[in-house]
């Protein structure tokens, strides 16, 4: 009779019967509230260079207020993260969900650590409904003015009150500088100023500082016009651990045994691996331990009236005794084998107080389940069939007749690691510039799929700063602050995932904060970004439409202002590619009356940003010991490179190529317009008007500048994507030390076909790395795999 009553009552989970139909629509209004929006971009890489180009593809992966064909531009900052200064701003066209793109590093981008930012043009309460962050390392191409390097002259040793520290600088061929080197360097609250001496060198001592949310000395020095930075953590003294219990359901209850997680990290959240004793009364029951992720998970009995705590046994740690909740009186406990399920959810319900309740299952935006249960004796189990539940992240919640929360789970349905798809070159290892010839072999795929696809350097990307489309979509967007494994996995790491989800199931939101939701909470204001302009005629407001005309990508263009001479710069026929400016100018005799103003809030909206979004960055220990870190190695680059200097806010010349003219239009050795492959290369010229190039259309046009004329604008504007130009290096002059060594941005791979792909290796030998990630229509894909290319052998 019991396997019959559960039959039926499971049965109806595909009829999606609601018995209760307000709690259904409060979550419902949540969704509203609280819609999940995700944008996901890939990268080719994390780690570049001055001068280097960043390429990209984004998708949108779910809209919130907004169609997904309602995203018309992508936007890309470059923050840097010490100071969270806006270094540029690109935009490009979005469609169907999708934006290519690529952008060039200024030559004059000072190393470290950085952001990439990226938002679309929809805003909802004045925010971009969608926001994604890549973390990156900006290394350099250029020779440095000066080697430093820090570090610790005795060991870390907790009797010792002070830290020594010694910064040595010395000239880049080590010998001594010829002045001393100015030093200002933080730690904590200490901020002090110093010289070197007359070897070039410094001995600090430093007082312990404990606790420090921070825990980095950093240091800048200084000599006359070049600057450098070095940080690095120092030893405190005892640490203070932030040691967090996940009672399985929510609460532990007296008299019903629960699973309890338990995580153990420092005050930047890195993981303490460590034994500890389970107290009962002070009295030792259990040996309990956490791994090298700092997770743990123990049994407990919880008897009525004992007081359970964990002793820590760590002799680095202040603190060792740490308290767990006090268990209710009477309650409900859900005990889950796996949180990482593929169809069916297994479960048992052990309960001391109330017979009647409710299940549902819900992903707090939608309810699949929502039934009474009686629970009759106290243990049921229970089998529960997830055909209409969503892959990915979702909830088990308990409550009462009352709709209080009793116990609630979180688990992940329709896991599956299948291989969807194999990607294998033809061979293991190649010879500098040789020919690769990849296949990529549908397996589980179900259906066609649109990638991207990189192949980079392996060391051109820091396991630390790894993005991925499949944890991003299941795990990132979902949990807070967690962390990859030691080879950058999540998702496909099925049994970190497991313990990631005991203890970083913790939404931001509670069911109590659902109940209060009102219909009035889903009002959004929404709005968009643009680029727009004004004309005025001798500082006055326009009565009649004037005639602007624009140069876009060599083409003449001409459009009216309205009668008050406002103008939309949102038109697809001012489009351009990547590396061109638009040139807008009064189409009218007398257009020196006239001055043209453009209004572009993205510019704006990067700089709100960047103190709100990129500014969160969690803290933890940067090495950075020796500045010599953060130059690429001499069999990476292929030129050295002067620094260029910015001399005020209007000198817009780092952005232009050398040998470029006004328009920032070069030819390269190859003469191809505006090859991105020598982009600042010393031997590129000026174009000249009337000349057939590669890469172009036409003959070239005559480059125009009117910067210092008020009725003539130029500006970025909004880009089209730059294709990847492919290099077979039949040259064996012309160097070839690129890190991506193919990129392609929108492939359709067919479910049913194998797909066939070609490109060259270049000079730089080692690791490459094959990234493939995209969509299909209802799933994310990724996928990778790895060559090496060695030495060429010289023939005799």
């Amino acid at each position: 009779m019991r396997r019959l009553l559960l039959f039926i009552i499971f049965s109806l989970i595909s009829l999606r019967g609601f018995s209760q139909d307000d709690i259904a629509q409060k979550i419902a209004f949540n969704n509203l509230v609280s819609p999940t929006a995700n944008l996901f971009v890939h990268f080719d890489k994390n780690i570049y260079s001055n001068n280097e180009t960043i390429y990209f593809t984004a998708y949108i992966l779910k809209t919130g207020k907004f169609d997904l064909n309602a995203h018309k531009i992508l936007a890309i900052a470059l923050i840097r993260d010490i100071d969270t200064s806006v270094i540029k701003v690109d935009k490009f066209l979005t469609k169907g969900g999708l934006a290519f793109g690529n952008m060039i590093i200024p030559d004059s981008v000072v190393t470290g650590n950085y952001q990439l930012l990226a938002y679309t043009d929809k805003l909802v309460n004045g925010k971009p409904e969608l926001i994604f962050k890549q973390a990156i390392k900006l290394k350099t191409n250029i020779e440095l003015p000066f080697r430093a390097n820090i570090k610790l002259v005795e060991k870390p040793d907790l009797t010792h009150k002070d830290n020594k520290v010694l910064i040595s600088v010395t000239s880049n061929d080590f010998k001594f500088l010829a002045k001393p080197v100015a030093v200002n360097y933080k730690y904590g609250n200490l901020e002090k100023k110093a010289k070197t001496d007359a070897s070039g060198q410094l001995l600090l001592t430093i007082p312990k500082q404990d606790n420090l949310v921070d825990p980095n000395i950093h240091v800048k020095l200084k000599i006359q016009k070049d600057s450098s930075f070095l940080s690095m953590p120092l030893p405190s003294g005892r640490i203070k651990a932030n040691v967090k219990f996940f009672p399985e359901s929510g609460n532990l209850v007296n008299n019903i045994p629960s699973t309890v997680a338990w995580e153990v990290t420092d005050l930047q959240k890195r993981p303490i691996a460590l034994r500890a004793f389970l107290l009962k009364n002070n009295s030792p029951i259990d040996t309990i331990e956490t791994n090298s992720y700092g997770i743990g998970k123990f049994k407990i009995p919880t008897e009525e009236n004992a007081v359970y705590t964990v002793k820590l046994l760590n002799d680095n740690l202040a603190d060792s005794i740490y308290t767990l909740p006090k268990a209710l009186s009477s309650g409900l406990v859900i005990n889950i084998d796996d949180t990482v399920v593929e169809d069916t959810l297994r479960l048992s319900l052990k309960n001391t107080g109330n017979h009647k309740i409710f299940i549902r299952l819900h992903n707090f935006r939608n309810c699949f389940l929502d039934i009474p249960f009686d629970m009759g004796s106290n243990l049921r189990k229970l089998k529960i069939p997830l055909t209409n539940i969503p892959k990915g992240l979702n909830a088990i919640t308990i409550t009462d007749s009352l709709n209080r929360p009793l116990a609630e789970s979180l688990f992940f349905a329709h896991y599956d690691n299948k291989e969807t798809l194999s990607i294998k070159t033809d061979k293991p290892i190649y010879q500098q510039r040789e020919k690769v010839t990849l296949k990529l072999t549908p397996k589980e795929l179900p259906q066609n799929a649109f990638v991207s696809i990189a192949v980079v350097q392996e060391n051109r990307i820091s396991l630390k700063n790894t993005n991925d489309i499949e944890n991003y979509f299941y795990v990132k967007t979902e949990l807070e602050n967690v962390l990859p494994n030691s080879r950058g996995l999540i998702y496909k790491d099925r049994d970190y995932f497991e313990q990631v989800l005991r203890v970083k199931g913790w939404r931001k939101y509670t069911w109590q904060q659902i109940l209060d939701i009102k219909p009035s909470d889903t009002v959004k204001t929404i709005d968009s970004l643009s680029i727009t302009g004004v004309v005025r005629k001798n500082k006055k407001l326009l009565t009649s439409p004037i005639n602007l005309a624009a140069t876009v990508d060599s083409l003449f263009r001409t459009f009216n202002t309205s009668p008050q001479g406002n103008f939309d710069l949102n038109k697809p026929e001012l489009i351009t590619e990547y590396g061109k400016k638009v040139y807008l100018f009064v189409n009218d005799d007398n257009r020196e009356r006239f001055h043209v103003q453009i209004k572009d809030t993205f510019d704006q909206m990067s700089k709100n940003l960047s103190k709100t979004e990129a500014s969160i960055v969690q803290l933890e220990p940067l090495i950075l010991a020796d500045n010599s870190d953060l130059v690429l190695k001499n069999n990476e680059r292929a030129i050295q490179l002067k620094e260029v200097t910015i001399k005020s806010a209007n000198d817009r010349s780092f952005y232009y190529s050398r040998g470029a003219n006004a328009c920032g239009d070069y030819v390269c050795k190859n003469d191809i317009l505006n090859c991105i492959n020598h982009f600042n290369d010393p031997l590129n010229r000026q174009p000249v008007a009337g000349m057939n190039y590669g890469g172009s259309d036409g003959p070239y046009m005559e480059c125009k500048s009117h910067t210092k004329d008020k009725s003539f604008v130029e500006f970025s504007g909004i880009r089209y994507h730059k294709e990847f130009y492919l290099n077979n290096y039949k040259d064996p002059l012309e160097p070839a030390f690129f890190s991506t060594i193919y990129w392609n941005y929108g492939i359709i791979l067919d479910s049913k076909k194998e797909t066939e792909l070609t490109f060259h290796t270049s000079d730089i030998v080692g690791i490459f790395k094959v990234i493939v990630q995209g969509v299909t229509k209802e799933d994310v894909i990724y996928t990778e795999t790895k060559f090496e290319v060695e030495q060429k052998r010289q023939v005799n």
